[in-house]
């Protein structure tokens, strides 16, 4: 389950190699965990604690749920979601998302293939929009629609892994029933 890449990277300032833990949670919902550690015996260790402590375990397959896309961050500046829509169909991106940030300020999030992303972009800010970041990000396509209950353990168990020193990112494929 774990899946190595074979350069080393330096973020959050100390060195390490980059893991993915395929991972589900409460209510059947998958996580994909980036983890950057100098001793993965030592890290896997804490995650699966963690993962065990709140409803989750370190599962095969998790990945098979998501994709690797391009995603274009943009302010939302009073863009209504048809105009969004707009956007995204006029720049060449496959979808748009309507997210919040760190903060709770609204968000565009633009998706397309990997190898448009730059492309994308461009278009974006040529019709006006102002694009905050560009990245590669693991997009759900299949979605898990939890209760009420299975969103709070969910909640607790992305708080717990985000306080973990050695987790750089962990996408997920929770949805609120509604």
């Amino acid at each position: 389950s774990l899946k190595e890449k074979k350069s080393s990277v330096n973020c959050k300032s100390k060195p390490g190699v980059q893991y993915l833990y395929e991972a589900t949670g409460p209510g059947g919902c998958t996580l994909l965990i980036e983890i950057l550690t100098d001793n993965n015996t030592r890290s896997h260790q804490e995650i699966k604690r963690i993962l065990m402590k709140h409803g989750g375990a370190l599962c095969e397959g998790a990945r098979r749920n998501f994709d690797r896309k391009g995603v274009v961050t943009a302010s939302r500046d009073g863009v209504s979601s048809e105009k969004a829509l707009e956007l995204a169909i006029e720049a060449g991106a496959e979808d748009v998302q309507e997210m919040e940030d760190e903060e709770e300020r609204p968000i565009l999030q633009f998706i397309c293939d990997i190898a448009s992303m730059k492309a994308v972009r461009s278009a974006l800010e040529a019709l006006g929009v102002h694009t905050l970041s560009a990245g590669l990000e693991f997009v759900s396509h299949t979605p898990s629609l939890l209760t009420q209950t299975q969103l709070e353990t969910a909640s607790t168990l992305l708080d717990a892994l985000s306080d973990c020193p050695d987790v750089v990112r962990v996408w997920d494929n929770i949805h609120a029933q509604t």
